[in-house]
């Protein structure tokens, strides 16, 4: 429920018309982002503790308009009726305005609760007094101004309620889209989902308003060839695509649903989109031209953002109970990527060996070359490297730890990746499966916790990079605890010295007899003393036995 409040409060910062929340008694509870900014800019406040029937009361005997404003949220608190409108002028000194308030009531848990929203109608007011003989048309024009407020009050709060309620990504596309399907001038609504493997969007879930004619697998959109489709323009470009009147379009014939021309006059699609993360594309058919105003789509955007944020929440909650994991291996040439530029430094093969973080944060990668260096590799012409580490070397190689400053490896850890091979130079992925890529590509084999981060770090990979190949994609069972879970759990028992000495000992081969590299040597590389860096060690490998067998003492028989 706290998610389901966080939630609602964050859609309602968003709508551009001001919103305020009451209590039984008057108070008021909360405001959203408009309510706060209108006024002067030295007067500007959220309100909340004030009484809001208090303080209309005050000007009660002065202003009809307050006493008709009371009069009215009394009754809707009581129960009275169910909702109240009025219209009331605010003028301040520099211009005349008039505002619509509507108050509607509801409950939480069994408390009532009150929504009062005030909206702006001083264009129509003013249009009113200017022009008396257009009475009849601005009467009309009051009634379908309540009609959207009334379709935008019950589209905002139905649309929240599915998404806050609903407990699987498909019950939030099936629930949303069965709801906007239902609401005017709508007429079929969709979801999709963007397929990293196929570039083809899957209509996951369609809702239509009377048995209209819906896509099937032979119009899943290709997002590589249907460059026409407002969808495949969403995708491409992260911003809602319209088309007002499908009937001026030369290209809508070419993915719109069969025998549906007759029947849509307009559509819009709009990305769903949380932070960096992209979960598919909402499109909406409506039967009349013109249909998606900027006002329409405002809401609809908002709208939109409340359902990825939805989405994020259930894939987040879904990602630490999941038995599943999706396995991504890229090849990427690009010389900008730090690993391809140290392995041309070197002239050598770099295979990636684990990562681990400084106490600033700093991620180092620790790199096998397949040849001895002598000397550490200048930085000062490598792009997204900060500092290189000789650890140890071997007779047929380097041990490096690699300063990384190049927020690849941030990203990749964002969405949840575990990296298992990011190696660079001739031993890297087999020639016939690089097709035109040349021996300077990386090979990048990430897990992943779903198809969704899947698709976000290739498309993110797509566009930081020349040329990104995908070569193999595997959605695969994982068992109950993985690695990941290990490592997550000694973690956070480890500070950051003790799993910095642990990870280090490891990557260079510290365990093996004869060791490669000496404590003193591994001391030196954290600027502390040896006598230090065995504390770390010993305290880190006794932490790791109780993870290993579950803290249990040894057995004394």
């Amino acid at each position: 429920m706290a998610t389901g409040t966080a939630l609602a409060e964050a859609t309602l910062e968003t709508l551009p018309i001001t919103v305020a929340v009451l209590d039984g008694d008057g108070e008021i509870l909360l405001t959203n982002r408009s309510w706060r900014e209108f006024g002067p800019d030295d007067h500007r406040e959220d309100h909340l503790g004030v009484n809001y029937i208090a303080t209309a009361e005050m000007d009660e005997d002065d202003d009809e308009h307050a006493s008709r404003a009371i009069e009215g949220i009394e009754a809707v608190i009581a129960d009275e009726q169910e909702t109240f409108a009025m219209e009331y002028p605010c003028h301040s000194p520099e211009r005349k305005q008039w505002f619509l308030m509507r108050a509607s009531r509801f409950t939480v848990d069994g408390e009532v609760r009150v929504s009062v929203i005030h909206l702006e109608i001083t264009e129509r007011k003013v249009a009113e007094i200017a022009v008396e003989e257009t009475a009849a048309e601005l009467r009309e024009e009051h009634r379908a101004l309540e009609h959207v407020l009334d379709r935008i009050d019950g589209l905002i709060r139905d649309v929240t309620d599915a998404v806050v309620s609903a407990t699987t990504r498909d019950e939030i596309e099936r629930r949303v889209c069965a709801r906007l399907a239902e609401t005017e001038p709508y007429v079929l609504a969709g979801i999709g989902r963007a397929d990293v493997t196929t570039r083809r969007l899957s209509s996951v879930e369609w809702a239509s308003g009377g048995g209209l004619p819906l896509e099937n697998d032979d119009n899943d959109i290709v997002l590589d060839s249907d460059d026409s489709h407002p969808v495949a323009h969403t995708l491409e470009t992260g911003e809602p695509q319209v088309v007002q009147d499908l009937d001026t379009s030369d290209q809508a014939d070419d993915w719109l649903p069969t025998d549906a021309s007759e029947t849509f006059r307009s559509v819009a699609a709009l990305p769903l989109v949380y932070g960096d993360v992209t979960y598919g594309v909402l499109i909406l058919f409506a039967e009349t031209a013109d249909a998606f105003t900027d006002r329409e789509l405002t809401v609809l955007e908002s709208l939109a953002g409340t359902i990825a944020t939805a989405m994020n929440a259930i894939e987040a909650r879904r990602m630490l109970t999941a038995d599943g994991v999706v396995e991504l291996e890229v090849a990427i040439q690009d010389s900008s990527l730090f690993v391809a530029a140290l392995a041309a430094e070197l002239e050598a093969t770099l295979t990636y060996r684990g990562l681990t973080h400084r106490s600033d944060g700093t991620p180092l990668a620790f790199f096998h070359a397949d040849r001895v260096v002598e000397d550490g590799p200048s930085t000062d012409d490598l792009d997204g490297v900060t500092e290189t580490t000789i650890l140890s070397t071997y007779d047929e190689g380097t041990l490096l730890e690699v300063a990384v400053a190049d927020d690849v490896l941030t990203a990749l850890s964002e969405h949840g990746g575990a990296i298992r091979r990011f190696d660079a130079g001739v031993g890297g992925a087999e020639a016939d499966r690089r097709s035109a890529l040349t021996d300077a590509t990386v090979d990048l084999t990430v897990d992943l916790p779903n198809g969704q981060s899947a698709r976000s770090v290739y498309n993110l990979l797509e566009e930081r990079y020349d040329v990104v190949e995908l070569l193999s994609y595997h959605e695969t069972e994982q068992p109950m605890r993985t690695r990941q879970d290990i490592a997550a759990q000694l973690e956070s028992t480890l500070t950051d010295r003790q799993l910095t000495a642990l990870r280090k000992a490891y990557y260079a081969d510290y365990f093996e007899w004869p060791r490669n590299v000496s404590g003193d040597d591994l001391a030196e590389s954290m600027d502390i003393s040896r006598s230090t860096f065995h504390q770390h060690l010993r305290t880190a490998e006794r932490k790791l036995l109780d993870e290993l067998f579950d803290g249990d003492p040894p057995s004394k028989g």
